[in-house]
């Protein structure tokens, strides 16, 4: 059973990797330093046919709010420097190369790199904040990935499911609905938008995690690609620091990529997500005793402990119990993750030892 199984991953995979298909490749590398457009209206494109726009500014802005610098280890990058308002440079002829995909290519992926920028404390939290959106050819938001960074400094992403309503999907491995992300670090974002089977994947490496959701579930459109198809990619600033320092946030290769089929890791990655939300891990934080229950009575059969490094510090062994309990009193304080086999996959859990 198990060499069928691998026999059809491998296949699959194979599968994959020879009809995945490089629509539109960005690196920036080939674009001129300084500013990015001349046009702040999004009417002229600028470079690489990018628009930028400056939809609100209190202040007598220009162009050089978006420019192509350089960057240690990466080369040229397009940089958001904000003051107050709010800033959006768009790529609006995404639907040139979704229609160049070869026939069955119906899986779209998309990669950015994205620098997280310094953090900042103030009264609301609603901004300032930044925006990475994939738009369909009604107006409507495919995918966004929404980065909060005042107080809490946030993350999470939402898929288009139905007009009007959105998945909430989860990044990380915080408690809660959101996710934090580090200050002034590169972050990589992949997003499969499957338009087969209604799902679309969010991967962020820095995470080690898939997160899932429905992607158009309630449309009764036959033909979902053209329907809604990705005609625009928008990358957005909202700099509500008045009398604060500008907002730099960096942004770099931008890929587009035509597959047959989600690649079967990231499935399987998704999956063992999904497993994980099942499994309740308490008290958390703990000094001693944790409780590992489920609501569906999943047996767990092993339960290995790594620390923040990725080291093992403790493995547990049980006989196919549904719920069990973990012993950390000997674990220093500090931040642990819980990978929790069962007979339907690994789960994942964080916990935190006082």
């Amino acid at each position: 059973m198990f060499k069928k199984l691998l026999l059809v991953l491998t296949v699959l995979f194979t599968v994959q990797l020879t009809s995945a298909q490089i629509l539109l490749n960005d690196n920036f590398d080939n674009y001129t330093l300084g500013n990015l457009g001349t046009d702040v209206t999004g009417v002229v494109p600028g470079q690489g046919n990018w628009l930028t726009e400056i939809l609100y500014a209190p202040l007598n802005h220009s162009s050089s709010a978006f420019n192509i610098t350089n960057e240690a280890f990466k080369g040229k990058v397009l940089t958001f420097t904000t003051p107050q308002g709010e800033y959006m440079v768009a790529k609006k002829d995404l639907s040139t190369f979704i229609n160049q995909r070869t026939t069955g290519n119906d899986v779209i992926k998309v990669e950015i790199d994205y620098y997280t920028g310094t953090q900042y404390y103030m009264a609301t939290n609603r901004a300032p904040y930044i925006t990475i959106s994939l738009h369909d050819n009604n107006n409507k938001r495919l995918l966004m990935i929404y980065h909060n960074i005042v107080n809490k400094n946030f993350i999470y992403a939402r898929s288009l499911d139905d007009f009007g309503t959105n998945n909430v999907l989860k990044l990380g491995n915080d408690s809660g609905n959101v996710d934090s992300l580090p200050v002034n670090t590169w972050i990589s974002f992949i997003v499969y938008l499957d338009y087969n089977n209604r799902k679309a994947y969010v991967e962020t490496p820095y995470f080690n995690k898939v997160a899932v959701g429905d992607f158009l579930s309630k449309s009764t459109s036959n033909n979902l690609i053209e329907d809604f198809k990705p005609v625009l990619l928008s990358l957005y600033a909202d700099a509500a620091i008045a009398n604060a320092s500008q907002m730099v946030h960096k942004f770099d290769n931008i890929k587009i990529t035509g597959l047959k089929v989600v690649p079967p890791n990231i499935i399987a990655l998704s999956i063992n997500e999904q497993l994980a939300t099942k499994f309740n891990v308490f008290p958390n934080p703990a000094n001693n005793i944790v409780n590992i229950t489920n609501r569906e009575n999943i047996s767990v059969e092993q339960i290995h402990v790594f620390d923040i490094s990725g080291k093992t510090v403790q493995s547990y062994f049980f006989n196919k119990e549904n719920q069990v309990q973990l012993n950390i009193e000997n674990l220093a304080s500090g931040t642990y993750m819980l990978h929790i086999k069962t007979i339907k996959g690994v789960a994942v859990k964080k916990i935190i030892k006082k």
